[in-house]
């Protein structure tokens, strides 16, 4: 019913570079700006960087920065100045440090040759319980594929408060070239805006939470090009992005809106919790779980996934599950407001298996195109309990599980019901003759053996 698998040969830049990345977040501090430097803290400024936004600071910035993994200081961009970059600034082994820039801005341009975010702006390599707090990271002409921050190989780390603009790769990824080798990492309180990709992890333990992620996908000039529909090579594709191998990943409370592709994309990983999003207005899916794409997990497989309190809207496809397995898809409001976009609400798609989809609110604007899909490729999967405003609530295979509310008063499930310990059934009253035979009950045995039929009657008085 719905594009299944989608676009390994597009993310091959990210999952082949030979820089690697991460970055780590633990929770949002308030910091307040030191007025001098000294006492722990080293100031780009005492390193020779202008900060006119003319300037080009590279090399006045780096040196900064390696004075501050000699010395253990923290690094200070002073506010209201803008530093001019042309090349990647690295800050490599360095422990118990803060990079603070509250009204700072770290602004590419001119910049050496980088192709699918092989350069950052900012990397941290090999650093541990560290903070980067209140940066801008933009891109001011948008020649070169840089990514905006890059951690690779780092633990401890907390980015809060940072905005990335405009860079043409990731805005904010933890990435290495051998998964989960960065950890303990929180993104949370930052904005990414114009970017290829917005956050992206192949980490451990990281933690996305309350950031805002918008490409406006439909007012750029691309899609004014494009005539509003997407198509591949693009500079905007996924919102925020957990990749293969990642594991114990939780992305939560984000608004991430028109997005190129899905608001969050996520492959082959483990342990997964994707919760209290609000996702809008994206060209694929609103929440997509792709396991088949990167392959890296056991068995091709994303395991271990919660999808639970988000909200998705007006997406061209919004919850869709390929590849996946021990799955929950629990309490989100879903809604296809467009009649003659023919996707579904929530979808069930290839290979998929023990899953369970409850409690989901469900609005499908289509008239033929089921609110909430489950293809013949899936098994052992329930959808109980969800309130579904379509004209076609379900399309399911026979053996999917159904509960749902027919009417007032009423449940319907289609399947089997199993009762062992007995079904009771109230208002009964004496009768002796019965009427005609209009339908039969086949009952069965906890084990799903039919033990026959009960005649059902069109009277008995």
């Amino acid at each position: 019913m719905e594009l299944l698998s989608r676009r390994n040969a597009l993310l091959a830049g990210l999952a082949t570079t030979t820089v690697v990345g991460g970055l780590a977040a633990t929770a949002s501090v308030a910091h307040a700006a030191p007025e001098v430097t000294g006492d722990g803290w080293i100031s780009v400024l005492d390193h020779g960087a202008v900060g006119d936004g003319v300037t080009d600071d590279t090399a006045a910035i780096q040196t900064a920065l390696t004075a501050a993994a000699g010395t253990g200081e923290s690094l200070l961009f002073p506010a209201g100045r803008v530093f001019k970059v042309s090349n990647e600034l690295v800050a490599s082994g360095l422990t118990d440090f803060v990079i603070l820039g509250y009204g700072a801005t770290l602004m590419l341009g001119g910049a050496q040759p980088s192709t699918n975010g092989s350069k950052a702006v900012l990397r941290l390599t090999n650093c541990h319980r560290f903070k980067i707090i209140g940066l801008e990271v933009r891109d001011s002409d948008r020649t070169q594929q840089y990514d905006g921050i890059r951690i690779s190989s780092s633990s401890g780390g907390v980015i809060d408060g940072v905005t990335v603009r405009d860079v043409r790769f990731n805005g904010i990824v933890v990435f290495d070239a051998v998964p989960r080798q960065s950890d303990d990492i929180a993104i949370t309180n930052c904005t990414t805006e114009g970017t290829r990709f917005g956050i992206s992890s192949n980490g451990k333990d990281v933690r996305i939470i309350n950031n805002h992620v918008a490409m406006d996908w439909p007012s750029t000039a691309e899609a004014q090009a494009k005539g509003g529909v997407w198509s591949a090579p693009s500079d905007y594709y996924d919102g925020i992005c957990v990749w293969a191998g990642a594991d114990r990943n939780i992305v939560s409370g984000n608004t991430i809106t028109e997005c190129g592709q899905a608001g969050v994309f996520t492959q082959a990983c483990t342990n997964l919790v994707v919760a209290d999003n609000t996702v809008t207005g994206c060209q694929l899916r609103g929440i997509e779980v792709d396991g088949s794409d990167g392959g890296t997990a056991p068995s091709g497989l994303a395991v271990g996934v919660t999808i639970t309190g988000n909200v998705v809207t007006n997406c061209v496809g919004h919850i869709n599950l390929v590849s996946a397995r021990d799955v929950t898809v629990v309490g989100n409001r879903i809604e296809n407001p467009n009649s003659s976009r023919a996707v579904s609400c929530i979808a069930i798609n290839l290979n998929t298996t023990k899953t369970v989809v409850v409690g989901n609110y469900a609005r499908q604007a289509h008239a033929t195109f089921p609110a909430i899909y489950v293809t013949e490729a899936s098994t052992d999967v329930t959808v109980a309990w969800n309130t579904v405003e379509a004209a076609v609530p379900h399309q399911a295979p026979a053996d999917t599980v159904i509960i749902r509310r027919s009417g007032p008063g009423q449940i319907r499930t289609e399947g089997k019901f199993i009762a062992v310990g007995g079904i009771g059934v109230g208002n009964s009253v004496p009768a002796t003759t019965p009427g005609s035979v209009v339908r039969k009950i086949e009952v069965f045995t906890s084990t799903g053996a039919s033990l026959g039929w009960v005649p059902v009657y069109n009277s008995i008085s």
